[in-house]
């Protein structure tokens, strides 16, 4: 027994030794995030925050396993600092939106309106979109978001959702493809206005697809979005821009007396980066994600802990998320992202 003890012991002993060590390396890139203004890979640390949170609780649990409950030791009262700092960032994904009281009566007196819309980024180099096209039959929609979108795709798409009609499509054999589709079941009752290929920023390469819709007697600006995926101090910059072009269209469109719109798709950022959340502030829009927890769609590949929430459905204070949920994998890296909302 003394020597069963004894080397439980030590397997305790190294066991807190590397995960301190990799606490440690937590530490050191919470710091970092800091030089990001002065470096672009050091920015790419910020989005690993709910890893950085999950690395941290393990290491104050082990900590308090290994030694007498009432004792801390310095190392166990920083990672505490270190989990609060982290988690107060993820924290909005957990406990909602505040509204104020003029919101809250606007909705209480609008009708209960019910807009169901699903956003799925693509594989354009996956050719089999069966699982997508099954996934999206069965979650049955009033609208349908598309990235990544493929001249060899589209045509499926649209033979395969015998049930919804076409709006605008721009597919492309690059990831730059998107498409807008709406149910024609009478209950959806949503009736289209016009829609468009729209650049943001305007002397962007990427065509985004915009659509005006009219339900409940009320129009809504839908926008399928798509940022460029942060590789380099290049993209990383670029994608910056692009948050500021959406923010000044969202912008743009409540000074023109818009006030319901809804921006969906792959925004190839987490919520708790530093330019997703200015994007949140310049544009007044609301991240869906809040109150529902972490929600992650990338990689698909990647158990749940180790994925990032990168997709994402913003929207006006005239609307309410009632319900949000992720899907299966379809078929690509990311997962199918669908949002229930309210006026």
């Amino acid at each position: 027994m003394p020597m069963q003890l004894k080397q439980a012991g030590k397997l305790l002993f190294s066991l807190s030794f590397w995960v301190n060590l990799l606490a440690g390396s937590v530490a050191i890139a919470m710091l970092a995030c800091y030089a990001s203004p002065f470096w672009w890979a050091l920015a790419m640390l910020e989005h690993f925050r709910s890893q950085y949170c999950l690395v941290l609780t393990v290491a104050l649990f082990v900590g308090l396993i290994s030694r007498k409950p009432w004792r801390m030791t310095p190392w166990s009262l920083l990672w505490t600092i270190l989990l609060f700092a982290n988690a107060s960032l993820l924290l909005p994904v957990f406990v909602g939106s505040v509204q104020s009281a003029e919101d809250a009566t606007s909705v209480a007196a609008s009708p209960p309106t019910l807009l169901r819309v699903l956003h799925t980024t693509l594989n354009r180099d996956n050719t089999d979109i069966t699982k997508a096209i099954e996934y999206i039959n069965q979650q049955a929609p009033d609208i349908v978001s598309l990235v990544e979108v493929t001249p060899q795709s589209l045509p499926q798409f649209q033979v395969g959702l015998a049930g919804y009609q076409l709006v605008i499509g721009e597919p492309r054999t690059n990831s730059h493809g998107s498409a807008w589709f709406v149910s024609k079941q009478p209950s959806s009752s949503v009736t289209i206005q016009e829609s468009e290929v729209i650049h943001l920023p305007a002397n962007s390469d990427r065509p985004l697809v915009r659509v005006t819709i009219a339900i409940a007697g009320k129009t809504i600006e839908l926008l399928c979005f798509h940022a460029i995926r942060p590789r380099d101090a290049n993209t990383v910059n670029y994608q910056q821009v692009e948050f500021a072009a959406l923010a000044k269209w969202s912008q743009n469109l409540r000074q023109n007396g818009q006030h319901n719109i809804i921006a969906i798709g792959d925004f190839n950022s987490t919520p708790w980066y530093g330019a997703f959340r200015k994007l949140l502030h310049d544009s007044e829009l609301i991240n869906s994600q809040n109150g529902f927890g972490l929600q992650p769609t990338w990689h698909s590949g990647l158990p749940a802990l180790l994925r990032l929430p990168i997709d994402h459905c913003l929207h006006s204070r005239s609307f309410i998320t009632v319900d949000r949920s992720i899907g299966p994998n379809v078929g690509s890296d990311h997962l199918p992202l669908l949002v229930a909302l309210r006026f």
